[in-house]
């Protein structure tokens, strides 16, 4: 008897097509995945991506890099390209001055492109990186004072790191516990090769040394509980260290800055004076090159040094600001400072700065009321908010010590709050405690109320040492013996937080040194050179100093505008250096520019005058000939 089989059908055949078919296409720079040198630079990005937390294939985010830079590569061959036919073609041809720098500029531009677009593909990984390295150091203080009750108390690590993943007092190690947790309970390792993984793909030392320290002198032998308490001494040593490297760090960038203002920042405003006097070719278009320079990229300098402070300085995780109002309030100040310029006539001096010294006065008025339009509106509003976000610092181990003498007393928490909220002892920390007992009156458990408490304070140290007692109190583990320790670890960190912040409160003079000195020597120079030429009328005859007369004014016009806008990023550069907060500098940035805007305006109008005569006049007209003549 013959079986006839069941012929498939189409549609089965076309199935699986169907379905590839339907996949999402890869990218395009996915095709360089094979080559060898993506699969090298994939390697020295592997451990990267992992300490970053970025969950990216480490071959195709190479593969990513590699195509910008083909790109990159090729933009700089066309700016090469481009920069070499103006030379040959018109610089050998005419010998302008300003055909040479305008291909020498296209050389520089395509000999950095390559550069800079690595440096940004690759920012964004060290920026998590280096955010997670802070966030975990800033947190070890409290996690080691845990792992030491634990160990005291006979308890295996591995409750520990269960019980601190669920914790929301740590937003950073709680992840490096939630991977040690789910190391040991899906692949069935043990707290040391667990730990030890860990440690392998932290960015932060002292979290790597730490879980070191532990897994050797488990494997070791050596007495547990000493070692690791000495080892947790040895942390409180290494911040402070940390704290007094980062403040002579800090130290040595602001001196850096008054030297660029003071050196480097002249400079550029004395090369505008010299091409002035003594044009290199076309007088007017040089000038104004210099003077993009000036108003555009000198400013642009402090952000330079604000990113430096930001990688340089002690920093701790803190709740970000919305930075919202400042983008709004910028964008009415701009337009307010176009429209004032446009009512005094000045607007189409503004963008082409060909203003003079006549037009220095209403210019810098309407810079001014717009930059002040831009900073103090954010200055009241997000002023407020830190005005009641921080502060607490010097009162939270004072609670944390009643909290603990309290329930050794026999007393439970919610009478110790209810005891101590109104004292002076508190201070502004009195605030949150009554906030905290009017949401336990209301019915809420006592976690949830000290966790509705802490939702109002920015500052690191005393928010997480409010949500650690609600940790405690949900994972069953405030005793008194744990409330104490951290108390002593935190007040450890708050000390050296305030012996840097003391180190660092003086350097924010320098800043304002640095600004009014580069404004009052390259605005001296300029009137002092030009009053120098005006007072000399037989000179005047002389052709380049008759180009002088006209374009110098022009030089100071752009050293005004400049100063301005340098002024009210240097502000903001100051706010950065001494809190750490942008948002601290709106007030820095609208006293500078208001300094500065006077400033000008008095020493515009200091006329400084030369006395002449006739053979002065001719000593003056034999020098500037001979100058000539060596240039």
């Amino acid at each position: 008897m013959a079986i006839k089989l069941k012929k498939q059908s189409n549609e089965s055949q076309n199935l699986p097509k169907q379905k590839i078919s339907t996949l999402p296409s890869m990218p395009i720079y996915a095709k360089f995945v094979r080559l060898g040198i993506v699969k090298s630079m994939a390697k020295s990005l592997q451990n990267n991506l992992l300490q970053a937390g970025i969950s990216e294939d480490p071959l195709l985010y190479a593969s990513k890099i590699f195509f910008y830079l083909l790109l990159s590569s090729a933009l700089t061959v066309v700016l090469i390209v481009f920069g070499l036919l103006i030379f040959v073609k018109f610089y050998l041809l005419y010998r302008l001055s300003k055909y040479l720098i305008l291909s020498f500029m296209m050389w520089v531009f395509g000999i950095i492109i390559p550069p800079v677009v690595y440096l940004a593909s690759t920012a964004n990984i060290s920026q998590i990186k280096e955010n997670k390295r802070i966030g975990i150091d800033s947190e070890m203080a409290a996690f080691t004072s845990i792992f030491l009750i634990f160990l005291r108390s006979g308890l295996s690590p591995r409750i520990m790191f269960e019980k601190i993943s669920k914790a929301s007092a740590f937003q950073y190690i709680n992840n490096v516990a939630l991977y040690v947790n789910k190391r040991m309970k899906f692949l069935g390792e043990g707290v040391e090769d667990a730990m030890s993984h860990a440690a392998s793909i932290s960015p932060s030392k002292i979290l790597k040394d730490y879980f070191l320290t532990y897994i050797t002198a488990v494997r070791t032998g050596a007495p547990v509980l000493q070692t690791m308490e000495a080892k947790a001494k040895d942390l409180s040593k290494y911040l402070e260290l940390m704290a007094s490297l980062a403040s002579d760090k800090l130290s040595g960038v602001a001196e850096g800055y008054v030297i660029w203002l003071s050196s480097g920042y002249i400079m550029i405003f004395l090369a505008m004076v010299l091409e002035a006097i003594f044009p290199l070719g076309s007088g007017a278009s040089t000038l104004g090159m210099f003077g993009v320079l000036g108003v555009v990229v000198v400013p642009l300098v402090n952000l330079v040094f604000i990113y430096v402070i930001e990688q340089t300085q002690l920093r701790f995780p803190e709740k970000k600001l919305n930075y919202n109002i400042f983008y709004i309030s910028f964008g009415v100040g701009l337009l307010a400072m176009f429209v004032l310029l446009f009512l005094t006539h000045q607007l189409l001096n503004f963008f082409t700065l060909s203003g003079g010294t006549s037009d220095i006065t209403p210019t810098v008025l309407s810079i001014t009321i717009g930059l002040l339009i831009a900073t103090v509106p954010p200055y009241i509003i997000l002023g407020k908010q830190l005005k009641e976000g921080t502060g607490y610092d010097p009162y939270v181990v004072s609670f944390l010590r009643a909290i603990s003498e309290g329930i050794r007393a026999g007393l439970p928490p919610e009478k110790v709050i209810e005891n101590i909220k109104d004292s002076k002892e508190m201070g502004k920390l009195g605030t949150v405690l009554n906030e905290i007992h009017s949401y336990i009156t209301l019915g809420y458990p006592l976690k949830d109320a000290f966790r509705k408490g802490a939702e109002r304070i920015r500052d690191f140290t005393s928010r997480i040492s409010i949500i650690a007692l609600a940790d405690m109190m949900e994972i069953g583990s405030m005793t008194p013996d744990t409330v104490e320790s951290i108390a002593e670890q935190i007040d450890t960190q708050i000390r050296i937080k305030r012996d840097y912040d003391s180190k660092i409160k003086i350097l924010l003079a320098t800043p304002y040194v640095g600004v009014v000195l580069a404004l009052v020597a390259s605005t001296i120079l300029g009137s002092a050179i030009l009053g120098l030429i005006v007072s000399q009328h037989s000179s005047l005859a002389y052709g380049p100093l008759v180009t002088a007369s006209v374009i110098l004014p022009k030089a100071i016009y752009i050293t005004a505008i400049s100063s301005l806008f340098n002024s009210f990023l240097a502000g903001l550069l100051v706010g950065k250096l001494g809190t750490g907060r942008i948002a601290n500098g709106f007030l820095h940035s609208a006293i500078l520019v208001v300094i500065t805007a006077i400033m000008l305006i008095i020493l515009i109008h200091v006329h400084l005058n030369f006395s002449s005569s006739s053979s002065s006049s001719y000593n003056f007209f034999i020098m500037m000939k001979l100058l000539h003549i060596l240039k």
